[in-house]
């Protein structure tokens, strides 16, 4: 009987051993840790993030971020695992980075708000399924808003072009987002605001976009007034125009909208407002074959 006890105490010690040692073999079961490590040996860990936005790729932080200067370069990280590295690349510069992967040192929307950045043709690893699981597991991640142009429509004259859009944003997340509303601050400064429609001739590979034939749009005057909650899960549809696109020939075109938030505004802005939150960032739609006549 003691011999027996001891196999069966013996059989089940190892028994967990074996689970224990699966457990944290198998990274499914895991919780994995992202962070951003930086050329100093600085670094952002899940501790310093409020969420990342899928959607935009931008790190909200819960602290403005003390930058060193001298920092060239970064890595983006899941425990010891680097799924990609970037360089720092300054706004001021005219040419492209030289890397897929940077951050600029401009900070548009805040010390607060960490834009990755990438600029190539090459495989885009932000929203690796590493990075993301991580994220989730951690619960800071949020998958922003998307954008679809539904349709468009282009009366073209003798010296300018006429193009109503409809488009669609959806809010993916769980939290109600305030969204800038061309309704409330008006077509003129939309348009100016999110800088239009930009179309490109595909036989001819011609670009077209505004005028901006008015030197002062009043879209730098932003106020919580032009902007409308978008509930959790919902979406909303707008239809807008403006006269104020260089005149294009008959053809087909290709055509791309950026919807965006504050932009250059958003410091002057509490993110977090009473019921949801000022959505940060760029949504990116584009549709093909649009017949001008």
């Amino acid at each position: 009987m003691t011999t027996l006890n001891f196999i069966l105490t013996f059989g089940f010690v190892f028994s967990l051993l074996l689970s224990s040692c699966e457990s944290e073999n198998d990274p499914n079961l895991n919780d994995s840790k992202f962070r951003l490590e930086f050329s100093d040996g600085s670094e952002i860990t899940e501790n310093d993030i409020l969420f990342y936005d899928s959607s935009t790729h931008f790190l909200f932080l819960k602290k403005d971020l003390e930058f060193n200067q001298s920092i060239t370069g970064f890595s983006v990280l899941v425990d010891n695992d680097t799924i990609y590295t970037g360089i720092m690349h300054s706004c001021m510069l005219s040419t492209p980075p030289p890397s897929p992967f940077y951050i600029t040192d401009c900070f548009h929307y805040g010390n607060n708000i960490l834009e990755l950045a990438f600029y190539a043709d090459s495989i885009d690893l932000r929203n690796d399924q590493r990075i993301i699981n991580a994220l989730k597991n951690g619960n800071l991640l949020r998958n922003g808003l998307s954008c679809h142009i539904d349709s468009i429509k282009v009366n073209s004259f003798d010296n300018y072009s006429e193009v109503t859009c409809t488009i669609t944003i959806k809010n993916n997340d769980n939290i109600n987002y305030y969204i800038l509303d061309p309704e409330k601050m008006g077509e003129l400064d939309f348009n100016y605001f999110t800088g239009g429609l930009f179309f490109q001739n595909i036989d001819t590979k011609v670009s077209t976009g505004l005028r901006w034939s008015i030197p002062n749009p009043d879209w730098g005057n932003l106020t919580i007034n032009d902007f409308s909650a978008l509930t959790s899960g919902s979406e909303v549809t707008y239809t807008f125009k403006s006269s104020d696109y260089h005149k294009m020939d008959n053809g087909f075109y290709n055509a791309i909208f950026r919807f965006c938030g504050t932009k250059h505004n958003t410091n002057e802005f509490d993110l977090e407002q009473d019921n949801g939150r000022i959505w940060v960032g760029d949504a990116i739609s584009k549709i093909d074959s649009i017949l001008v006549e």
